[in-house]
């Protein structure tokens, strides 16, 4: 005779008080876990932006000293050529009058 009032209960959806107070005690302990997790990724989201951040002025430090050497590089390459150009000029003898 319990087993059938236990299951007329159970089918409208009536549980005994120890599992309700089991399913209240995990309920209690997974929204504890929730709140811990949503610290954490906020906590990992601020890391995550400082990151990004520092990514971004790396590269435009990086962006800055190549551009900086490319100018020091143009520079000596133009005087290579003028010096270099002065030498073969200093070699070649006129062919005719001007």
């Amino acid at each position: 005779m319990f087993k059938l009032l236990h299951k007329i209960m159970r089918m409208a959806g009536f549980i005994p008080l120890k599992r309700e107070t089991q399913l209240l005690r995990e309920i209690f302990l997974l929204e504890k876990e929730n709140e811990s997790l949503i610290k954490d990724m906020v906590q990992v989201q601020d890391e995550n932006g400082s990151l990004w951040d520092m990514l971004d002025e790396i590269k435009k430090s990086d962006i800055a000293e190549h551009t900086k050497n490319k100018i020091h590089l143009d520079k000596f390459m133009d005087e290579i050529k003028d010096a270099l150009t002065d030498e073969m000029m200093k070699d070649f003898k006129p062919v005719g009058e001007a």
